[in-house]
């Protein structure tokens, strides 16, 4: 029996500004993390990580991986609430590209996947 590929419609990012400068950027539907000195830069060092754990995942055929462990229920009610309070960040590249191995058969080589992203209360945008 094979394990079905997961789809994939859209992802959530949380970014959060901390007491020290540093922001922490959350894909909370796979439950990956980074963080760097600048928004710009916390965001493209979690698309980088998303799209390798996605691009592996199809790769070898890891499925449960995409959708095994998203982040705990506490930081989607966060993402909510910033939603729900115009909080969202206005990102340069709202879809993620996503390079889509040759055994799934496909128009093209690559997919992508929307991304909606929050500012928690104390982030700012540099």
């Amino acid at each position: 029996m094979s394990i079905p590929v997961p789809q994939l419609r859209e992802l959530h990012y949380l970014f959060t500004t901390k007491s020290h400068g540093r922001v922490v950027a959350h894909c909370l539907d796979i439950d990956i993390v980074t963080a760097a000195n600048d928004i710009r830069e916390a965001e493209k060092r979690l698309d980088c990580l998303v799209r390798l754990q996605i691009e592996e995942a199809l790769a070898t055929g890891n499925f449960p991986a995409l959708v095994s462990e998203p982040a705990p229920a506490a930081f989607f009610d966060t993402f909510n609430e910033c939603i729900r309070a115009g909080r969202i960040y206005d990102s340069r590249n709202p879809t993620l590209r996503v390079r889509v191995p040759e055994v799934i058969p496909m128009d093209a080589p690559f997919g992508s996947i929307g991304v909606i992203a929050a500012l928690a209360a104390n982030a700012a945008t540099a």
